[in-house]
């Protein structure tokens, strides 16, 4: 019988194993299933609808992966520390990612780019990022991004752990920052908050150990905890 899913942790921690082709007769791939630090390629098959939680965290040795049409989720932590990655493409099929830490650690990461035509996420201005068209909140980004002037709001984790991201300008359209958004961005030595914030979330900038500067701007009423 031909195989149809490849379960949790099927090939975690096999530390030699650097390519692999996933047959189109798989319809579910299980947790943990790639935790594997040495695979280098992945083939998705078009069978595949979901990319579920931790599938490809910790393939540090991942340099490109291929998302098929068919994918319509991307779940939590799917790609947390797959930190050779440079680039990813979303395509248009795909109308739910998880805003919890889907590229954390991903340190290498400079292109990230949404298929033109998705119905809920958008790449606009070539600004390494996804948005969320609808309420124009950017839910993840990059060491590259450049923050789109139309963005309102910067998500919950949208650059967590983001270690090589050294500058950000934050436009004057942004009115709200969430929560753990900037939380151990190490490399990062100044930031500027725009007239109309008024709440820096909880642990926004936790773990900002290069943060040399910071302008808070008077609109600010409220700070939470652990905010630097």
């Amino acid at each position: 019988e031909s195989v149809t899913k490849i379960g949790d942790y099927a090939f975690g921690w096999c530390t030699s194993l650097k390519s692999i082709t996933i047959p189109e007769t798989v319809t579910k791939i299980g947790f943990d299933a790639f935790c594997c630090s040495s695979i280098e390629d992945i083939t998705i098959p078009k069978s595949i609808t979901g990319i579920g939680g931790d599938t490809f965290r910790g393939c540090k040795s991942l340099k490109s992966i291929t998302i098929p049409e068919s994918v319509t989720k991307i779940e939590t932590d799917a790609f947390e520390s797959c930190r050779l990655l440079e680039s990813i493409f979303i395509p248009k099929s795909v109308t739910y990612i998880s805003d919890r830490n889907i590229f954390r650690e991903c340190t290498s990461l400079k292109s990230i780019v949404v298929e033109d035509g998705n119905p809920v996420y958008d790449s606009r201005e070539g600004c390494n990022a996804i948005i969320e068209t609808a309420t124009n909140t950017l839910i993840k980004g990059c060491k590259t991004t450049v923050i789109p002037n139309s963005v309102t709001e910067i998500g919950n984790w949208a650059f967590l752990d983001c270690t090589s991201l050294k500058s950000i300008t934050i436009p004057e359209s942004v009115t709200e920052i969430g929560r753990y958004a900037f939380e151990g961005c190490t490399s990062l030595e100044n930031i500027t908050i725009p007239e109309g914030v008024t709440e820096i979330g909880e642990c926004t900038f936790r773990g900002c150990t290069s943060l040399k500067s910071i302008t808070i701007p008077e609109s600010v009423t409220e700070i939470g905890n652990w905010a630097f």
